[in-house]
């Protein structure tokens, strides 16, 4: 592995993905037959010379991975069909208490666990002029779309819907990134190396509110007399739009745990590389991350017309 001097990481990972739905439905939720794919998309990570980079499986010897300065498109489609299949990788009405542990949104708290209906990506870095890893920069972007109402309701900025209305949506808005790699960190004044997980959503904006963090949140919004009966209606946005209709809440929406989010990345750190790593990945310093991305089912945004529209997601990292 070529040495110099030390220099600041610049790897810049692009994703745009396309998402088809599989299936229809009468109300704005995603439900069991209503998935998306990942259509082909363009994905570069680009390294420094001082830091090489490899996708992989977690876990993969180093010395069996493919390590290069640019990740290129074929890269990525050629890691993600070995390890989705022929069929392809296909995003789910998912959700996650912590960024690592997934979901489905189910009729009984927050669904089953899952392991599939998110992406993926394990990154691999090794150097041997730097030690650290920083996520620096972040963008998660999709073009602006009108869809049409079925019924009136309550969007998530508080503004009264009429059926058969116009409303703006961003694909972008319910999605979500999350970055898991090991940190070292003091617990009790002792330096300890855990595995630590840094998720992000997008800003407020004119179409989007922000989730962020909700322990064992109630999810029910206000009440409204159902015959007599007071009757919760769903919070603001997709919830209430689930509620008006089909006169039910999404099963578990009183008992629902998000992850913690940032709504701006700067300068976070995702990864302290382990040392001394000559004999196991040809270089000083090696780490992993593991890069997830998928669609939060519990977003006020979460309407069924984001979709089958094309979403950027855009990542850079800094080495130390």
């Amino acid at each position: 592995m070529k040495k110099i001097t030390r220099k600041l990481l610049l790897s810049v990972l692009s994703v745009v993905l396309t998402v088809v739905a599989l299936g229809t439905t009468t109300f704005a939720w995603f439900t069991i037959t209503n998935t998306a794919t990942v259509q082909p998309f363009e994905a570069d990570i680009i390294a420094d010379s001082g830091i090489q980079i490899a996708i992989g499986t977690a876990g993969s010897d180093p010395l069996t991975l493919e390590w290069k300065s640019t990740l290129t498109t074929l890269d990525i489609i050629n890691y993600m069909e070995q390890t989705y299949g022929v069929d392809g990788f296909r995003f789910n009405h998912v959700t996650t208490p912590d960024g690592r542990n997934f979901f489905t949104l189910g009729t009984i708290g927050v669904g089953d666990g899952t392991t599939s209906g998110y992406l993926t990506l394990p990154l691999h870095f090794r150097s041997d002029s730097t030690s650290q890893i920083n996520w620096s920069y972040v963008s998660l972007t999709g073009s602006d779309s009108s869809f049409t109402t079925r019924v009136a309701f309550t969007d998530s900025k508080g503004v009264a819907r009429s059926a058969n209305s116009a409303l703006l949506v961003n694909p972008a808005d319910a999605m979500r990134i999350s970055i898991t790699g090991n940190q070292i960190v003091e617990v009790e004044t002792v330096p300890t190396v855990l595995n630590v997980t840094t998720a992000y959503e997008n800003p407020l904006s004119t179409t989007n509110t922000v989730l962020g963090e909700l322990a064992a949140a109630d999810l029910q919004g206000t009440t409204e007399l159902v015959q007599g009966i007071p009757t919760n209606i769903g919070v603001n946005g997709a919830q209430n739009y689930f509620y008006r209709s089909n006169a039910i809440l999404p099963g578990g929406s009183d008992s629902v745990s998000t992850v913690a989010t940032l709504t701006s990345i700067t300068s976070s750190l995702i990864l302290d590389m382990t040392a001394d790593q000559s004999a196991i990945a040809d270089a000083e310093y090696y780490g992993q991350v593991t890069v997830r991305i998928w669609f939060e089912g519990w977003d006020a945004e979460g309407y069924n017309a984001l979709l089958g529209k094309t979403i950027l997601a855009s990542f850079r990292f800094q080495g130390a």
